[in-house]
């Protein structure tokens, strides 16, 4: 088995086909195609198979891209004695998420992580839900943190947190002076709501069917802490996920449960059989006490379901 051949595997896993490994290595599709075929041939099984044209990787491939990647890190160390200057390597700590949780959740507690590990570099990257969980199905980050359903065999799926789906009302609005939100009291209300491609949309929906009631939305966008700012701004009256609606930091809202209970649930997700770096377990300790804090000065519930 060559080194090339490990290269041109984890090339393809990245980059998601064949024809864009090739492009990133300056080779022939041709070519990755008989190194992916010998590599395959000296493996004794297939790591991918073809579904409507494309590369999907088989059962196998997580727990062999783990193998073939520290294989590779231990030759690109290496190549790094060579050229060391004698200077310590820097740590590297990937991560991807959603939106949402980039800009509402993530930088507080990047805070608190540099401040343990200032030597540690951080890569922090943001996608939608389906290109987030398709980076860790290619083993492209450490781990990512999304809200559930997910479900993937190559993937090891945690729950860490729930919450409820809460309202964000301006501080002068009258019902900022309630305790809790129906769906009748919004009747009429401009709202903010999440766009209808979000699964507790749906969710949202039908809490205000089942009490006959048409919501007067008014404005439609797919990250929480956009329509938290719309609310805000006096623009109507939003209806997000209670943990992001925390990390708003806007003493110009209230924040109150949406009688209807509609649960949101945040993960962790790893590859499969992989081991953690010790990283990530300092990552989700510094999670755990910002999302305590939060909770502590807001007042809000979120129910810990797991501390990593």
């Amino acid at each position: 088995m060559q080194l090339k051949q490990l290269e041109v595997f984890d090339a393809i896993v990245r980059s998601g086909s064949i024809s864009a490994a090739a492009r990133e290595m300056g080779m022939t599709q041709s070519a990755v195609s008989k190194i992916l075929a010998r590599f395959e041939e000296d493996l004794g099984y297939e790591v991918f198979y073809r579904q409507n044209g494309k590369l999907v990787p088989a059962p196998r491939a997580s727990s062999v891209l783990g193998r073939v990647r520290k294989v590779l890190e231990a030759m690109s160390s290496l190549r790094a004695v060579r050229d060391d200057s004698g200077e310590k390597a820097q740590k590297v700590l990937s991560l991807v998420t959603v939106p949402s949780l980039a800009h509402a959740v993530i930088p507080t507690v990047l805070k608190q992580f540099n401040e343990l590990h200032p030597e540690t570099r951080v890569l922090f990257d943001v996608r939608t839900t389906h290109a987030t969980i398709d980076t860790m199905i290619r083993q492209a980050a450490d781990f990512a943190l999304v809200t559930l359903p997910v479900s993937h065999p190559t993937l090891s799926v945690q729950p860490l947190y729930r919450s409820t789906s809460h309202c964000c009302i301006p501080e002068t609005h009258p019902l900022a002076e309630k305790e809790r939100i129906s769906a009748e009291d919004l009747i009429d209300e401009p709202l903010v709501l999440l766009s209808t491609r979000q699964p507790t949309r749906q969710q949202i929906d039908e809490a205000f069917r089942r009490n006959g009631i048409r919501p007067n939305v008014k404005i439609e966008t797919a990250n929480v802490l956009a329509a938290c700012r719309c609310a805000e701004q006096g623009l109507g009256i939003a209806i997000v996920n209670a943990l992001m609606a925390g990390y708003t930091g806007s003493s110009r809202v209230a924040i109150r449960p949406f009688g209807s209970e509609i649960f949101h649930t945040l993960a962790l997700l790893e590859g499969a059989g992989l081991d953690r770096k010790p990283e990530v377990d300092s990552f989700l300790k510094c999670l755990h006490s910002s999302v305590e804090h939060m909770c502590e000065t807001t007042g809000l519930n979120v129910e810990t379901l797991s501390y990593s």
